[in-house]
């Protein structure tokens, strides 16, 4: 697949995709959009419920790992917060070490990049592996209609699909019922 790094408004990456005319993140900040979106509007929810003690464990589902910047940021959010989360990120289309050795979230957010190089070094596997004392991976490579979910497992889901005119088998109502089913706490 052909992919153009690009700078957005914030000073992070994006991946520009010119078949499909489309972006990985919104062009106004990837980091930005991402801690918008995924970290405040999902994944602080299902911190708040672990801190009440309505659940032991965090499990994040994101389907669509992409360039990492997810994932990324919920690792860094666990251990600030030092609540545990197990993460499983589903990838269809895994991106070359060229490509994401390029990305500078690491560096935009004054984080050492061993940390974001390892969330890419990981197998794609059924095991968890440990990234910090906090956070620990799965990242499984294959298509979300094709995947199986634990029933009532995931705390917080990132739905990283690409838009509708680009995607639209990943936006069909079969597809949201089965990321209801496997919702734990309450949509």
């Amino acid at each position: 697949m052909n992919l153009q790094l690009q700078q957005t408004e914030d000073g992070s990456h994006t991946l520009f995709i010119p078949d499909k005319n489309e972006h990985y993140h919104s062009t106004h900040g990837a980091i930005q959009e991402a801690l918008t979106v995924y970290i405040q509007a999902s994944l602080h929810f299902a911190f708040q419920a672990h801190r009440e003690g309505q659940i032991p464990i965090v499990r994040v589902l994101e389907m669509g790992f992409g360039t990492g910047l997810n994932t990324f940021l919920t690792a860094l959010e666990a251990q600030k917060a030092q609540i545990p989360v197990e993460y499983t990120s589903i990838e269809a289309y895994p991106l070359e070490k060229g490509i994401w050795e390029r990305l500078n979230y690491a560096a935009c957010l004054q984080q050492p990049a061993e940390e974001f190089q390892q969330l890419h070094l990981q197998p794609f596997d059924s095991n968890m592996h440990r990234i910090n004392p906090f956070f620990r991976l799965r990242k499984t490579k294959g298509l979300l209609q094709e995947t199986e979910l634990p029933a009532k497992h995931f705390h917080a889901i990132y739905y990283d699909a690409f838009a509708p005119s680009v995607q639209p088998e990943l936006w069909q109502t079969g597809i949201f019922q089965k990321l209801r089913q496997a919702a734990a706490l309450p949509c």
